[in-house]
């Protein structure tokens, strides 16, 4: 009985261990799955959106790629995170400066952005994971508009939603 519980509680921390040392790769070109993300059904649809993901042992490297449901223009945002919770500022001297930082939670990515738009801050706090197979990953997000309103009324308006990939191709 005690070589079982020992047996048992070595292999639980072979696999936590291993789990901490080799955290997820999320590296990999994603399109988005209109049919099962929140992101394509909103008031405004947003056309067709692709994630390219590089990921090192240090660093978070997301470029998404988005276009207008009606237009044929394409938009690319390119955001850098260190994967050691420190602040990485995005943008060059003619771009919107945007701080980004991630961490770990297990196997889940958590990052989160902050931006000024017109004067307000613009706030993202978006948790990566991938399933078993590692060919669907799942982003739940969070958008928050600080306001900066005087008084009693609402100061900031936030919405959540997630969105769905389906691997499309290595990095």
């Amino acid at each position: 009985m005690r070589r079982a519980l020992f047996i048992s509680l070595t292999g639980t921390l072979v696999l936590t261990f291993a789990s901490a040392q080799n955290p997820t790769n999320f590296s990999g070109v994603w399109k988005m799955d209109d049919s099962r993300s929140e992101s394509a059904h909103q008031a405004t649809p947003i056309g067709p959106v692709s994630l390219k993901i590089s990921q090192t042992p240090g660093e978070f490297v997301i470029a998404t790629r988005r276009s207008e449901a009606d237009s044929s223009a394409v938009t690319t945002e390119t955001l850098t995170c260190k994967l050691d919770g420190t602040d990485f500022i995005n943008g060059g001297d003619s771009e919107v400066k945007i701080k980004s930082k991630a961490h770990w939670d297990g196997p889940k990515l958590v990052v989160e952005t902050a931006r000024e738009i017109n004067g307000s801050t613009v706030t993202t706090h978006q948790v990566f994971e991938l399933d078993r197979e590692g060919k669907e990953l799942t982003v739940q997000k969070t958008l928050t508009v600080q306001h900066g309103y005087q008084g009693t009324g609402q100061q900031k308006a936030s919405s959540s939603g997630v969105d769905v990939y389906v691997k499309a191709g290595a990095e």
